[in-house]
């Protein structure tokens, strides 16, 4: 059977992709367009936000029909789609790192249950939505990078998953110090 050090391990681990998750879902650095020098601006876009050195308005909510931003064919529907996932998975996350404090705390059953691997999923849906428009959307053409929220949320992904399938296998092989009856 799995030692407490082992929940509590885990526990943290997923606490801090979780936060990374959180922050990367409302930090507006998913892609960074830096122009050429003599006249540099930068100009950050975010699941919810854009914002720019350009400006007065530092930030404005992005995607946003008044700015023309939804004028290419479903490029609005996908990052929006992308953000929703981020804050499904978001939820998600919530409820699982509340499931890992009644692990903690209970025992029993709970241990033998892998339980984040939805939260890996619906973020690998999202970044895959954005990489997506960031390959193939007229807007992101030229001089557009990924930048730290994608990161945040592609690192986050990845232990999840990892973290999802070790749980995933010690749970198949683990053996009850006890008989079933039947």
């Amino acid at each position: 059977m799995p030692t407490l050090c082992t929940y509590i391990a885990t526990s943290l681990t997923f606490t801090i992709t979780y936060s990374c998750s959180l922050i990367s879902l409302f930090m507006p650095e998913w892609l960074r367009f830096e122009s050429p020098r003599p006249y540099k601006t930068i100009t950050n876009y975010g699941l919810f936000q854009k914002c720019s050195t350009l400006n007065d308005v530092k930030c404005r909510e992005f995607p946003s029909l008044d700015y023309g931003d939804c004028e290419e064919r479903g490029f609005c529907e996908a990052w929006i789609a992308a953000r929703d996932i981020m804050i499904i998975a978001a939820v998600i996350g919530g409820l699982t790192l509340i499931y890992c404090i009644i692990v903690l705390l209970s025992g029993g059953s709970h241990h033998l249950h892998a339980w984040k691997v939805f939260v890996a999923l619906l973020q690998i849906s999202s970044i895959a939505l954005i990489s997506h428009l960031y390959n193939t959307s007229q807007r992101f053409l030229y001089g557009i990078r990924f930048d730290n929220s994608y990161f945040l949320a592609t690192g986050s992904f990845v232990v999840n998953f990892l973290l999802s399938i070790a749980l995933f296998l010690f749970g198949r092989s683990f053996r009850p110090s006890y008989d079933p009856i039947g």
